[in-house]
């Protein structure tokens, strides 16, 4: 879905200067986009409040693949969390693809030596933890569901499901996919369902078909297992499913229980893996039809992450093109002196990448469908599609992995 943006805001004064008269950033979204854009702002002396809707912190089942590009603008934010993360995680040196009975199909190296960071798996709580300890409690608030925002010449008045409110200078929409500032800033609605599904997981296990620092993917036409080491012993995995229909779990083992049925046929060792996998724990997603935006921002309001260019997992982009963001927006608001001239360089800089990157994974979701596609035949109906977009795998790789924060702001 292409949009054509109008604000429903009305025009304010946007004159803020940066940095000497800044007070205050509110954040909406404590994910890893909310964290990195915190920890940026306060390393310029910004006072910044994350406001996260959850009641607690919690393990959930997901794992994440970082890639050179996402790495590349994480350590400009903060080298320390990388050194971290590349600690508890597992750093990839092999990508194998098998069958759904475990019959090998493709087995490679993965070539990050071409790169200037290699690729990293790694529990997505392990990312949130690590970030989260870099921040002061005050700064984190729990059990703030954003439900209204309102602009004026002095900022923005935010108003929780809790019954508090809030003042900031900037709003900062780092809230996913289903972005509350987003659908109020824009007059949006959430995507629609994009015709997949997916379950992820994480479990310590150990099997001779998953080696440490692979990644492995069991897969048939339209549905696929990813499994990933990500270290410390644990294993990732990731059932992405074509599907016409939502598939909408009651509980988390009945959840636990589609997943078991889908591969009830595959590798014993998938079955025994899932079977052990703690089914509070298990993250049940539709994945969305991507939304691609003709601005992230308003006045006094703009998005990071997924809340602006949401795309679906199948290039593994969410969380790295996010630390790009942050790099970016906050590279921006230190260079500006004024709100307006860092937003505008925020998305200059910005969204003509993310845009590539979201129809890319548009490619792989229907390569997915039809391994046949190749990229310069790929078509859809949201656009003219880039041309970076639609170069062979290994050029939009170098494209895409080769990115250096440092130049492009």
């Amino acid at each position: 879905m292409t949009s054509d943006i109008q604000s429903e805001n009305q025009p304010v004064d946007v004159n803020l200067k940066l940095p000497n008269n800044y007070q205050t950033v509110g954040i909406i979204g404590a994910g890893p986009a909310g964290l990195a854009t915190a920890i940026a702002l306060r390393k310029q002396g910004i006072e910044v409040h994350i406001y996260e809707q959850a009641k607690a912190f919690r393990p959930i089942g997901a794992g994440v693949t970082l890639s050179p590009n996402g790495i590349s603008s994480l350590a400009a934010l903060d080298a320390d969390i990388v050194q971290q993360l590349k600690q508890q995680g597992s750093q990839l040196n092999r990508f194998r693809i098998r069958t759904t009975r475990g019959w090998p199909i493709l087995n490679q190296p993965v070539k990050d030596n071409e790169y200037d960071q290699p690729f990293l798996a790694i529990r997505w709580f392990s990312i949130q933890e690590t970030m989260r300890a870099k921040l002061p409690p005050e700064s984190l608030h729990l059990n703030h569901q954003l439900i209204h925002f309102e602009q004026t010449q002095q900022g923005v008045n935010l108003t929780f499901e809790n019954g508090e409110t809030a003042t900031v200078d900037l709003l900062i929409g780092a809230d996913g996919i289903r972005s509350v500032v987003r659908k109020q800033l824009f007059g949006l609605e959430d995507p629609v369902y994009g015709g997949w599904m997916t379950w992820r997981g994480v479990q310590k296990y150990q099997h001779r078909l998953l080696p440490p620092h692979h990644t492995t993917i069991f897969a048939k036409r339209g549905k696929s297992l990813i499994l990933l080491d990500n270290g410390q012993g644990y294993v990732s995995w990731a059932l992405e499913m074509a599907t016409p229909t939502v598939v909408r779990s009651q509980n988390p083992e009945s959840a636990k229980a589609q997943v078991l049925q889908e591969v009830s046929k595959w590798h014993p060792a998938l079955q025994e893996l899932i079977n052990l996998t703690d089914a509070n724990t298990i993250v049940e997603r539709t994945v969305c039809a991507p939304l691609i935006l003709s601005k992230w921002s308003d006045n006094r309001v703009t998005l990071v992450g997924d809340a602006a260019h949401p795309m679906a997992p199948f290039l593994g982009q969410g969380t790295n093109t996010t630390f790009e963001d942050v790099w970016a927006l906050s590279t921006s608001l230190s260079q500006q002196d004024n709100l307006e001239a860092a937003i505008d360089q925020y998305e200059t800089s910005r969204i003509e990448r993310a845009q590539t990157i979201q129809y890319r994974t548009m490619f792989s979701a229907a390569q997915m469908r039809n391994p046949l596609l190749r990229p310069q035949w790929f078509k859809t109906p949201l656009g003219e599609v880039p041309a970076q977009a639609k170069v062979s795998e290994k050029a939009f790789s170098d494209w895409l992995y080769q990115y250096d924060p440092s130049a492009q702001t």
